[in-house]
This record gives C-alpha cells, sequence and structure tokens, in this order.
C-alpha cells in the first residue's frame, strides 16, 4: 500500500477506534428485550444516565454507539462528554429497577478530540503531497 494512502485511511477516521473506550454487557435471554440503560454511578449503588431501546444504534446525540450481539450488547463512547468516572450497562426491569450487567472505569480522552481536529488539517495537505511527489518524481526519472 502506498505511505500516502495509508496516511489518507488514517486522517479520514482510522485512528478513532484506537480512542473509544467500550464496555460489552452481558445479559440472559430473559433480559433480551429489556430497555437498555447506560449511567454514571453517582454513588455506591446509583447512578444517572439514559436508557434506550434494543434496536438503538447511536444514542446520547450519538456519542455512543451500541453494538447488539446474540447475548450482549457493547457500548463504545465516541465522544466522551459525560466526564470520567464509573459507568453502568444494564437493563431496566419492569419494576423500574435496573439491572447492572457490567461496569467500567472511562477516562476522559483528550486524545480523541486532538486527532479529530488534526486529521482535518492534514486531510487538504494530503492531495497537495500527493500531486508534488508525483511531479517531482517524474521530473526527476525524465534527468536521468
Amino acid at each position: 500500500m502506498h505511505p500516502l494512502t495509508l496516511i489518507l485511511l488514517l486522517a479520514a477516521g482510522g485512528c478513532e477506534a484506537l480512542y473509544r473506550q467500550k464496555l460489552t454487557c452481558p445479559y440472559e435471554l430473559k433480559h433480551k428485550s429489556l430497555p437498555r440503560v447506560w449511567c454514571r454511578q453517582s454513588s455506591s449503588d446509583c447512578c444517572v444516565g439514559l436508557t434506550f431501546s434494543q434496536g438503538a444504534h447511536l444514542v446520547d446525540e450519538g456519542k455512543l454507539e451500541v453494538t447488539q450481539g446474540p447475548d450482549s450488547f457493547t457500548v463504545a463512547v465516541l465522544m466522551p462528554s459525560h466526564g470520567e468516572g464509573m459507568y453502568w450497562c444494564g437493563v431496566l426491569s419492569e419494576n423500574d429497577t435496573i439491572i447492572k450487567l457490567a461496569e467500567g472505569y472511562f477516562h476522559k480522552s483528550s486524545g480523541a478530540y486532538i486527532w479529530s481536529i488534526t486529521r482535518w488539517i492534514l486531510l487538504p495537505l494530503l492531495p497537495m503531497l500527493t500531486i508534488f511527489t508525483n511531479v517531482f518524481f517524474r521530473k526527476g526519472r525524465g534527468a536521468l
């Protein structure tokens, strides 16, 4: 693969996956149809967050991506906006009690923000660099 192509793919967003923090939430089949829960722990047995349906893909205005598996769902934080801390995923029972399925500590990631700005600076430079290298190397071969 040409190095410039690789750089262009990275600038288009290939590195964003490196900064995503994920939490996989396995559930029993009896919980499959219950609403999903994503929340930030506020005390030892309480959390504040949101619920979403089984079919949801993007949640919280696109800040969370949900991937559904056969016996679990995975929440990926695309844009960390709720601060770092302990997060829970779970399901909401019929009596409005959260059944916690998993928990994980999420760090505030400045790397994703920096990369999102840097890639837009690099993106317009890459075509110019490609044209320059093609012109430069063609002139260099013609002079030999």
